[in-house]
């Protein structure tokens, strides 16, 4: 699965002090990542994988498809409030 990551993701991530490797680390590993199925503007569909950066922060990255084996992150974000919560239970339920 190949990963692209436009400039304007990257600026994004890096206003809320993520970096591209901790973007890289959440999708690829090492540890446990959480996908989530969502949906995008007007309905699309995305994936939200929750997972730790190296430096332990939980962290939330959206991707969409691009063709079979590509997909580009569309969001990121730090993972508070009952987001948070249910990705604690998660890990402690998937240890």
């Amino acid at each position: 699965m190949g990963y692209e990551i436009p400039d304007w993701a990257l600026e994004a991530a890096a206003r809320l002090g993520v970096a591209p490797e901790d973007i890289m680390r959440v999708l690829t590993g090492p540890g446990p990542r959480w996908p989530r199925p969502v949906r995008g503007t007007g309905g699309l569909p995305a994936l939200m994988v929750i997972g730790r950066t190296g430096g332990g922060l939980p962290l939330a990255v959206v991707v969409r498809p691009l063709s079979q084996w590509d997909q580009q992150v569309v969001g990121v974000r730090p993972v508070t409030g009952r987001l948070l919560a249910e990705f604690e239970q998660w890990e402690t339920d998937h240890d």
